[in-house]
């Protein structure tokens, strides 16, 4: 009986000495090694209201938002005479494309 025992105990030794090296690299890819784990990438994004204000500022009107991807919004937006569609990153506040669509009425 002793045997069996000593045999249990060493294995769930072995066992625990090989899983915790595992369970800390785990706990350091989780918290405390990224950027993200300590300041929430969605914080520096723009909501829907801060989209439209930001194009705003840059002289477009009739301001239509499609659903945002990948941190970028496709936006409908008129400026002077034409209609365009902006690629408008909503983390950066940068539009990166913009392509005349049509002209205004």
């Amino acid at each position: 009986m002793m045997r069996w025992t000593s045999a249990l105990v060493l294995a769930a030794v072995l066992g625990l000495g090989t899983l915790a090296p595992a369970q800390a690299q785990r706990f350091g890819i989780m918290f405390g090694d990224e950027r993200s784990d300590f300041f929430a990438e969605r914080l520096s994004c723009m909501n829907d209201h801060e989209i439209r204000t930001a194009v705003a500022a840059r002289g477009y009107s009739d301001i239509l938002l499609n659903v945002p991807d990948s941190k970028h919004v496709q936006v409908q937006a008129t400026k002077g005479a034409w209609v365009y569609l902006l690629d408008f990153n909503y983390c950066t506040g940068q539009i990166e494309s913009q392509r005349k669509l049509r002209r205004a009425r």
